[in-house]
């Protein structure tokens, strides 16, 4: 059995609870195992052995859906605020300077298009040091959850009700293909891509989690194309569609400059309008308003 690596700060949470936490968050073993890289049978030792030390039951299926029972939401949120108190007395006992010290987990987009053309994070004396972590929407709400960042910039989606959501700017998704595709700078009905080979960002980004949103309130859903691959990587995924080998929804901010320059084009959807926020986002009542106020100052000052 791998054990999840012990983190600074981590001494007073024994391992199964961090497990317990993101099982929490999720609901799902399958996907709480990848967040965790662990297998899923080690995350369901984990959880039972939770229940047997403590004489109670954390997780029951409702309709085939997992849900935390009554115990079990209280004592996540309990765990949720232990670790915001060690966390904040650790970096209390360990700062050996009056400038705080923060990881930023951001998002991929927001990583590669928002930050080097909105902000001067580096360019200029600031009040905070900075770590940065690029990563996508789901997994930046898991390192949140694990302590592994401080605060997240998420392009994306924000499900947790755990989570403060600041927003700080509004993209627009496109659908974007080569200039030589036979829809290229055509307005058609979504039911007119059945034929089409539609290349997706990896499940749990923010761009692909709006998508799929979107098409399900609007009674649509990804089935409607003929192929669907995902690519986790966005300069990939736009060299796919430059090649014409597929069209593909991202937002605006990642291809602006393609579009300038002539290399990608638009399909517009009819009555179609998928729009999403971006968010500086932190656990509830886990951070100070000092910190807060210099995080958005540092990354929001010159957009």
């Amino acid at each position: 059995m791998r054990r999840q690596k012990k983190r600074k700060g981590d001494f007073m949470l024994d391992y199964r609870y961090q497990t317990f936490l993101v099982l929490a968050d999720h609901l799902n073993y399958t996907k709480a195992a990848a967040v965790l890289s662990l297998s899923q049978p080690t995350v369901t030792k984990h959880i039972q052995y939770l229940e047997n030390d403590l004489g109670i039951k954390l997780f029951q299926y409702q309709d085939r859906n997992l849900e935390l029972t009554r115990k079990g939401e209280l004592l996540r949120d309990r765990l949720i605020l232990i670790n915001r108190q060690i966390n904040d007395l650790l970096r209390t006992l360990t700062t050996h300077s009056e400038q705080p010290d923060f990881t930023i987990g951001v998002s991929r987009t927001i990583g590669e298009y928002y930050l080097p053309n909105h902000t001067s994070l580096f360019g200029k004396e600031q009040n905070i040091r900075l770590h940065l972590l690029v990563e996508n929407t789901e997994q930046l709400s898991a390192f949140l959850y694990q302590k592994k960042i401080d605060f997240a910039l998420i392009s994306g989606p924000v499900k947790s009700n755990d989570f403060e959501k600041l927003p700080f700017f509004e993209d627009e998704i496109l659908l974007i293909c080569a200039p030589e595709h036979p829809l290229s700078g055509k307005t058609v009905d979504y039911g007119q891509l059945s034929e089409q080979h539609l290349l997706l960002r990896e499940q749990g980004s923010g761009v692909s989690d709006t998508v799929e949103k979107y098409l399900y309130q609007e009674n649509h859903s990804l089935d409607t194309f003929h192929k669907v691959s995902r690519i986790g990587n966005i300069q990939l995924m736009k060299s796919y569609i430059k090649n014409n080998d597929g069209i593909g929804f991202l937002y605006r901010l990642s291809v602006e400059e393609e579009l300038k320059e002539g290399s990608l084009s638009i399909i517009t959807l009819k009555n179609f309008s998928m729009k999403q926020a971006y968010y500086l986002t932190y656990l509830k009542q886990s951070k100070k308003q000092r910190d807060i106020d210099a995080v958005l100052t540092t990354f929001f000052a010159t957009s």
